[in-house]
């Protein structure tokens, strides 16, 4: 309609176009005009503030060739949750990983396949460390929430160097204890007299990791506890007991290992723990692969899914995995919940 229309039309009803149009007629002149009595909400207002404010671009600068992220390295990403369930098996002894399922060997069949590697002839390391490599789901039991990355140690029952210098100072009032500790490995051992050369600087607390004591000492022990911090002994994480050679021999023979999240798939956790030497007995290193996989399996959520996915045996320097059949291992440790229960107390590692 145009404005002459419109002005004849107000001046039919009466009205002339400058005249004040009485807000009871709003509804009959609707097509014409529009008159609101009420203010924007307040979330309206917020909203189009922040729709002005302009969000800044951080510039990344120049990045080096060798710090780049490489194509190869998105692809092997998208194939760490790779299930090969729907996979027909390999009839040759080649064929593409991609297309077929993955190979499960026995663990026998899998030391044997490293020592070839590391024969004389080939590598030349018959004494190579041998690594349990872990695949993990770590989604935890709520939806949404995973589970942390976390340190811990285990026991095994067949020892071996494991290259690791540690260093112990052990505290008891009884000589006896003394030296059954200096026995089992420990670097320095005493009584009351042990902690006054600690407190004058006769001793050198620098290269000690670990201090194990018996519960006798601890009073006199707490002059110094500022000097120990951390490793300060308690019973919780297994430093503060009567057998100071036990705790002597469990600290410097128990393997260390790390749980991490993957950089880029925080779902997906990773972990590498050393079982041995290649030259050991295939029975032993069995033995520490089982104690290895049922301490990690401790670490489980409650949840139906599994949280171990993959176990392969690896002797750097070579590239080989060779998965083993994890589940096997495991089937003996279901009956005993082995799940991970927030009240309770957790195990604490002696190398936290």
């Amino acid at each position: 309609m145009s404005c002459v229309a419109g002005g004849k039309l107000l001046s039919i009803l009466g009205f002339s176009i400058n005249q004040q149009i009485n807000t009871r007629y709003n509804q009959l002149f609707s097509p014409l005009l529009q008159v609101r009595n009420y203010a924007a909400r307040k979330g309206t207002r917020e909203k189009a503030r922040k729709k002005k404010v302009k969000v800044e671009v951080k510039k990344v600068g120049f990045i080096p060739h060798n710090l780049r992220v490489k194509k190869e390295d998105f692809i092997r990403i998208d194939r760490l949750r790779y299930d090969d369930a729907g996979q027909p098996f390999a009839t040759d002894d080649v064929w593409l990983r991609k297309y077929h399922k993955t190979r499960i060997f026995s663990f026998e069949e899998a030391i044997e396949c490293h020592r070839e590697t590391h024969h004389p002839t080939s590598y030349g390391l018959p004494n190579a460390f041998v690594y349990a490599s872990f695949d993990l789901d770590m989604q935890a039991e709520k939806v949404g929430k995973l589970v942390e990355g976390f340190i811990r140690s285990v026991n095994l029952p067949h020892q071996f160097d494991h290259g690791e210098v540690r260093n112990i100072i052990a505290f008891s009032k009884h000589p006896e204890l003394n030296q059954l500790a200096d026995e089992a490995g420990a670097a320095v051992s005493g009584g009351s007299e042990l902690i006054g050369k600690i407190q004058t600087g006769e001793v050198s607390l620098t290269d000690i990791q670990f201090a194990v004591a018996h519960p006798q000492i601890m009073s006199e022990l707490s002059v110094i506890k500022g000097l120990l911090k951390r490793r300060f002994p308690s019973p919780r994480a297994g430093t503060l007991g009567i057998d100071l050679a036990a705790m002597v021999l469990k600290i410097k023979n128990a393997i260390k290992y790390s749980v991490r999240q993957h950089e880029r798939q925080p779902a997906f956790g990773i972990a590498s723990v050393p079982i041995g030497l290649l030259s050991m007995d295939i029975k032993e290193l069995e033995a520490n692969a089982i104690a290895v996989m049922q301490d990690v399996n401790k670490a489980k959520p409650k949840r139906p899914e599994p949280f171990i996915t993959k176990v392969c045996l690896t002797s750097p320097p070579s590239p080989e995995l060779l998965k083993i059949d994890h589940e096997f291992y495991l089937e003996s440790d279901k009956k005993r919940d082995t799940s991970y229960d927030s009240d309770e107390e957790e195990e604490v590692s002696v190398f936290n």
